[in-house]
């Protein structure tokens, strides 16, 4: 017989044997389901047969006890919407309803059909009428008082319950509800100097409506206040490492562009070199008072960012060889005399292994300072270190490793009772890791880049989370 037939039939088998599984699973929960049908307790029933039917749509049994469960739980939905009708429970009734709805919908999914009559389905609409009605009205009154998020709530009930309910008029209302408190805040933040604020509230309301009232222009006037020209002044070098200041200004000025956000400017260079010579530029590397005051001035700046690169170190380590001791496992045949016949055992020889360790690192210290051009204020100011590092802590064993069992001895030919051998599971792995670390160390010269950038990335962080109005 060929693999092809011999396939064909083990799917054939195993599909049977799934399918009667699923029959017999559904059996079991439809019985389960009958039960508590006899015992009154439907709603619970109906979890059951919906369980069966999942599992096997043709359960006859499921589908009749689906339907008469549900026929009796609709019922009794049936009975508490009168009621809440009758007693002018609208607010009830119209939720008791749309419950019922669902309830329908997610029976005949199954072909389970329950019928809501007529009869309550007029009655429903005379309630949600009034229901809608009333809530109009609450809505309108709440903004009147300017209790917006309050009317916007009940704006999106009326909404759900009944999408085009008045209209053009509803979504009007919605729209107002939502858009007047972030506008009123944006006014209130622009009166308070908050221009920031004013913003981002300005922009939730044009994001939904760019039209609305004079949102777009408080916006670009809040935008306009809010900016935040930066001058970044040649930061000075007392390193013996060559262009390590530039590199950090560069990482810095780079993750400054690409995190600004819409208010941080960044003065060009080229542009600042027109307004003063580099000599001056060189000399007042750091600036502080009123030499800010006037170099902010010079440069139409509100800020002026000076640093001073305090020291790059280096440090390599080569690494360094220190042999170990463990035991190597070994199989060997042994002759047994009773059996005549070679025997398997273990034998376990001490050996040495080599462990190597080293590091080389990088610390870069960096000192900043932002000074107000408006009042001389220090607004910012810190030491900043970038630290970079790699090692390596590895092993070495000239035959097979895997073969090595961690632990110590004291003479390698003779045994003695301070001679001890880890050979659990776990020990072992653990010390077998050894031998498979990374052996090669990144080099001084890529640190030392990754610490630059590791700094101008701070300092970054720093000044684009800095917010002059707080």
């Amino acid at each position: 017989m060929s693999n092809k037939k011999i396939y064909g039939k083990t799917i054939v088998l195993l599909s049977a044997m799934f399918f009667l599984i699923a029959c017999n699973v559904s059996k079991s929960l439809t019985k389960k389901g009958d039960k508590l049908a006899q015992a009154g307790v439907h709603a619970e029933a109906i979890q059951y047969y919906i369980q069966a039917l999942n599992r096997d749509r043709s359960t006859v049994e499921a589908q009749i006890g689906l339907r008469k469960s549900g026929n009796e739980v609709m019922s009794n939905y049936k009975s508490k919407f009168f009621k809440e009708y009758n007693n002018n429970s609208f607010h009830s009734a119209v939720y008791t309803y749309l419950e019922m709805e669902k309830f329908q919908s997610k029976l005949k999914k199954f072909n389970a059909d329950v019928t809501i009559s007529s009869q309550t389905t007029a009655d429903f609409k005379i309630a949600k009428k009034k229901y809608l009605e009333s809530q109009f009205t609450k809505a309108n009154q709440l903004m009147a008082n300017e209790q917006f998020e309050s009317a916007e709530n009940i704006f999106v009930e009326i909404k759900k319950i009944e999408p085009n309910y008045k209209g053009q008029d509803l979504e009007k209302l919605m729209e107002i509800s939502k858009l007047e408190p972030p506008y009123r805040a944006g006014n209130k933040y622009l009166d308070q100097d908050k221009n920031r604020a004013a913003y981002f509230s300005f922009e939730k309301v044009t994001d939904i409506n760019v039209n609305y009232k004079d949102a777009k222009f408080k916006k670009e006037e809040a935008l306009n206040l809010a900016k935040y020209p930066i001058a970044i002044l040649k930061f000075k070098n007392y390193s013996y490492d060559r262009g390590a200041a530039e590199k950090v200004s560069a990482n810095m000025v780079n993750t400054l562009l690409g995190n600004k956000g819409p208010f941080l400017k960044i003065l060009d260079r080229t542009n600042m070199d027109k307004v003063l010579n580099e000599q001056y530029l060189s000399m007042n590397g750091w600036i502080e008072g009123d030499g800010a005051v006037k170099t902010g001035a010079l440069l139409g700046s509100k800020a002026i960012l000076s640093g001073k690169l305090l020291s790059v170190n280096n440090i390599q380590k080569s690494p360094e060889v220190k042999q170990e001791k463990a035991y190597r496992k070994r199989t060997v045949k042994v002759y047994n005399a009773e059996t005549k016949k070679n025997d398997t055992k273990h034998v376990y020889d001490k050996v040495y292994y080599n462990n190597y360790k080293g590091y080389n690192e990088v610390v870069v210290s960096f000192q900043y300072i932002l000074v107000s051009s408006e009042t001389g204020e220090i607004l910012l100011s810190g030491i900043e270190e970038g630290v970079m590092r790699s090692q390596v802590d590895y092993n070495a064993y000239s035959g097979n490793y895997k073969e090595l069992i961690p632990g110590n001895w004291n003479v390698r030919f003779q045994d003695s009772p301070s001679d001890k051998m880890y050979n659990n599971r776990r020990q072992i792995k653990a010390f077998q890791t050894g031998f498979e670390s990374e052996q090669n160390i990144t080099p001084v010269s890529i640190l030392k880049e990754d610490a630059f950038k590791k700094v101008g990335n701070t300092i970054a962080k720093i000044v684009y989370s800095f917010n002059p109005e707080d």
